[in-house]
């Protein structure tokens, strides 16, 4: 899946304008919560998500989603 792929589905199903994260290699984040569904494509490289149970490595390309991470 590409970037402008990514961006018509989140419009086709009735969701906000995507909002671009840039993380810099190795970087950590605290522990966080969201109170909404999260949608994610990692455009390069890969991204470590460490829910309350479990690891999820999402790689380039490949789409993501998070039905209100808690």
């Amino acid at each position: 899946m590409n970037e402008a792929q990514f961006r018509r589905q989140l419009q086709e199903q009735g969701y906000s304008e995507a909002q671009p994260l840039e993380y810099e290699p190795n970087s950590v984040k605290d522990m966080h919560t969201h109170d909404f569904s999260v949608f994610a494509l990692v455009l390069s490289g890969e991204f470590t998500l460490v829910p309350f149970k479990g690891r999820c490595q999402i790689r380039s390309k490949l789409l993501h989603f998070r039905d209100q991470v808690r």
